[in-house]
């Protein structure tokens, strides 16, 4: 019986520390990213790519001539999605409706967005949403402007 009771005890220890060592991979990789310029920002797309249209949170980061998003709960370190600003343009700015003020951290705006023929909403706070139309704005002549 005790050597039974060890063995849970090691089982539960070993568990404890491999959340405990997940939780610290995920610190460290939010760290990084933001210490590359990253700022967190919230995205929902439609469900004509799989996803079911929730909001999901990630961290966003400019690129050269793309902006980059990574799942906040994610330990991979490639970019869930990626978008070159040639193809992304801003249709609409709102604030969350009753639902989303729940859902979204205090003291963002969502911003209605096409990338291409998908409408992509993405949800930031209003010093990242100036930035990012800053840096839409100010694509090389020819480009796709802020409608």
């Amino acid at each position: 019986m005790v050597a039974l009771i060890t063995w849970v005890a090691v089982i539960l220890i070993a568990l404890a520390a491999l959340v405990a060592a997940a939780l610290v991979v995920l610190y460290l990789r939010r760290g990084v990213l933001q210490r590359e310029g990253g700022f967190d920002m919230c995205m929902r797309v439609g469900s004509q790519e799989g996803w079911a249209g929730g909001w999901v949170f990630g961290i966003g980061r400019y690129r050269g001539e793309c902006l980059e998003w990574f799942r906040t709960f994610s330990f991979s370190p490639r970019a869930k999605r990626s978008v070159r600003r040639g193809q992304l343009a801003v249709s609409g700015r709102r604030a969350p409706d009753a639902e989303e003020d729940f859902e979204l951290p205090a003291g963002h705006v969502v911003l209605s967005c096409a990338v291409g023929p998908t409408t992509v909403e993405i949800s930031m706070t209003e010093p990242a949403s100036t930035a990012f139309l800053a840096w839409l704005e100010a694509a090389p002549p020819g480009g796709h402007l802020v409608r």
